[in-house]
């Protein structure tokens, strides 16, 4: 599989990104500070962080996803759609008789160094498999809608795509994408300074610069309707809708840029994003007696 030169292997159990390669490689991208799903998109990020002192000594370190597309070079990573890391011996979750759909997967192997957040603490597996009755209940946030599995990582008979069953309730298409990881932070003490700058770049949205805006584990989940200022209790990841850039490099192991015109093979096609409302996000919490609970907004 051909990855892009800013991306590395070997440095835990996901490929990871070099910014410093990542930056040379866009030398000359305008700032805009978006939803995070190619690997471009963490730059403005963090120049505009970096030249506005968006630092805090307390910090809250996070994993953050960009995306490749297709199957992973290892089935077991953090993914969006595709074919689960599902033991053959546990049951395909169904609710109330509705055959659910695979919504995605979170893979904490990497983020055990997290200390002080639920996702570096003890946890029921390596990974946490995420299903959905319906399209709806994602966007609702309803966990009685869900099946949430815990597997581990050592697990070897695992399900294929032949025996993935028919869900009850298919979705419109959405893609199949797995994780790049990129350690960085989320600094929630910074919003008022944030809200203070009066650059025009980055769309006038570099207020949001204090909490990434992406697919993560642990850090401070972003919340597109109301300000974090601190963690929320037991919160463990986050899973953002997909959009691509449409430049070179959309997704790590694809160089050619995608289109932005509807008709063609656009960053708008089913095939290459994942809307949660309007580019909204479904956060998952893990509690003490091992329940997940479940917020989302619309974007």
């Amino acid at each position: 599989m051909k990855l892009a030169p800013f991306v590395q292997t070997g440095n835990g159990v996901h490929p990871t990104i070099d910014f410093e390669s990542l930056a040379r490689c866009y030398p000359d991208l305008p700032l805009d500070v978006w939803n995070i799903s190619s690997a471009s998109d963490l730059i403005s990020w963090e120049i505009m962080r970096d030249r506005y002192e968006i630092k805090d000594p307390l910090a809250v370190p996070c994993d953050l996803f960009v995306w490749g597309i297709g199957e992973p070079p290892d089935g077991r990573l953090t993914r969006v759609g595709g074919v689960p890391w599902l033991p053959k011996k546990t049951p395909w979750p169904v609710v109330r008789g509705v055959v659910t759909t695979f919504l995605c997967q979170f893979d904490f192997r990497d983020s055990r160094d997290l200390k002080g957040q639920r996702a570096g603490g003890p946890l029921p597996g390596d990974l946490l498999l995420v299903f959905v009755t319906h399209e709806d209940a994602i966007l609702a946030g309803d966990e009685q809608e869900m099946r949430f599995v815990w597997v581990s990582a050592d697990e070897t008979d695992v399900v294929t795509a032949a025996d993935i069953p028919a869900p009850t309730h298919p979705f419109r298409e959405f893609v199949a994408t797995w994780g790049v990881r990129y350690r960085t932070y989320d600094a929630p003490t910074k919003w008022d300074q944030a809200f203070d700058i009066r650059d025009k770049q980055a769309r006038g949205r570099s207020w949001s610069l204090p909490v990434l805006w992406g697919t993560k584990i642990g850090g401070v989940p972003y919340n597109s309707q109301q300000i974090q200022r601190k963690t929320p209790p037991n919160y463990l990841c986050q899973l953002t809708s997909i959009q691509a850039s449409h430049i070179q490099w959309p997704w790590v192991n694809q160089e050619e840029p995608l289109s932005t015109d509807p008709r063609e093979n656009s960053i708008y096609a089913g095939k290459n994003c994942l809307m949660i409302g309007d580019m909204g996000e479904l956060t998952l919490f893990l509690h003490d007696d091992g329940t997940i609970t479940t917020d989302s907004a619309c974007g």
